[in-house]
């Protein structure tokens, strides 16, 4: 009887511990080399898909041979990368010691921040590198450098009060700009009315990420708590408010005398301000305003508003334009780009980074959990543009789901 039962007991454990032990997931981090590279095939002459800072994490590996292994890093690439220049790294829990501290897309300073965490916050360590930590918080998953970590229980500091509704507020009655990164450096996404309601999603030092109806990054000085009461005084130092268009908030349509796309402004001149956008013959846009001879517009492929010369604008869609001169040969008048629905997809599950353009180099827009409901506008090799509630960006074919 009791050999019996040390059997039974044997078999109990022999079926528990290997579920415990393949159930772990186990990170890895990239090491002894500054750019690691990932290749299509386990071959060091193979094409080179991308390369790799130092502590970028690994979230899957799967060995191939004694010298490669097949992975997907945390930003959701995957390809054949050397085993000798990886980490197994265990997880564990740490804790945030300085408030306003960075969570970020990637390894080092250069990368998009994509959430703020505060003193005392928790945070789950999926791998340690040597400067740079990849972790799971409530804010979402991103690096943090390690000297911003402790593994010892930090006191919260109480200034964690995010996200809450503000009002934007300005005592001279002009629009506030918003921006796209936390300084004055950064080039305006678009502007807001005094009174106009957002909500803060993170305080970064004197400035505020905002979303909601624009997203970018605002001055704390130009945010309330409290709804602006409104206010008939003018001030005199204002500029003049621009004339109302009487169709204002009007569909209009995309036109030019030679079919080529029209260059979308951030302010009523073509000196001074940069292109925000192209958009080509036939978009469709929203009148906001008009101002000495510009149009304020808005459009979906847009992330924010900007201007136009009112020569551009149509109420009615064009059709064919341009007519070559003698002798001349036509160019090719690019056919309109099919939109359709579709939805962010990833095997790992993760979130996917939509960047500001077609490629790994740009900086990231904000990460979309899978599922996401999105409009694809266009397309730029192995990369979509996109549109989705918060704004819009690019993102790679792979992770969207017709």
């Amino acid at each position: 009887m009791k050999k019996r039962s040390l059997l039974l007991f044997l078999l109990v454990l022999t079926l528990v511990f290997p579920l415990v032990s393949a159930s772990a997931a186990t990170y890895y981090y990239v090491s002894g080399t500054s750019s690691l590279k990932i290749r299509e095939k386990p071959d060091a002459t193979s094409k080179v898909k991308d390369s790799y800072r130092a502590d970028f994490a690994v979230v899957s590996y799967k060995k191939y041979d004694t010298n490669w292994a097949y992975v997907h890093f945390s930003d959701g690439a995957e390809g054949y990368v050397m085993r000798k220049y990886l980490k197994a790294s265990s997880s564990s829990t740490a804790y945030v010691t300085k408030d306003n501290s960075a969570l970020r897309s990637g390894p080092a300073t250069s990368f998009g921040q994509t959430a703020t965490l505060y003193q005392g916050d928790k945070v789950k360590v999926l791998s340690s590198g040597a400067t740079w930590s990849y972790v799971s918080a409530s804010a979402g998953t991103g690096y943090i450098k390690k000297s911003l970590l402790s593994d010892k229980v930090v006191k919260k500091s109480g200034n964690a009060g995010t996200p809450y509704t503000a009002y934007v507020k300005n005592p001279s009655g002009r629009t506030v700009n918003v921006r796209r990164g936390a300084g004055k450096g950064y080039a305006v996404d678009g502007e807001l009315e005094p009174g106009t309601e957002v909500t803060v999603e993170q305080v970064n030092g004197s400035w505020s990420r905002i979303s909601d109806p624009l997203s970018g990054w605002m001055m704390n000085s130009y945010l309330t708590k409290t709804a602006p009461a409104p206010t008939n005084t003018p001030d005199p130092n204002a500029t003049p408010a621009p004339t109302k268009d009487p169709s204002t908030g009007k569909v209009r349509y995309i036109t030019s005398a030679n079919g080529k796309s029209v260059n979308v402004r951030r302010g009523p001149s073509e000196k001074g301000y940069a292109v925000m956008i192209s958009l080509p013959v036939g978009s469709e846009v929203t009148l906001v305003s008009t101002e000495k001879g510009w149009s304020k517009i808005t459009s979906t492929a847009m992330l924010g508003a900007g201007y136009v010369k009112n020569e551009f604008l149509s109420s009615k869609k064009p059709g064919v334009t341009a007519t070559p001169k003698p002798g001349e040969t036509p160019e090719p008048t690019k056919a309109p780009y099919n939109s359709f629905s579709a939805t962010i997809t990833n095997p790992n599950g993760g979130k996917v980074n939509i960047r500001r353009d077609a490629g790994l180099g740009y900086a990231t827009v904000t990460q979309l959990e899978p599922g996401t409901k999105i409009t694809v506008l266009d397309e730029k090799g192995n990369w979509y543009k996109i549109s989705f509630d918060d704004g819009s960006g690019y993102v790679k074919k792979e992770y969207v789901k017709k």
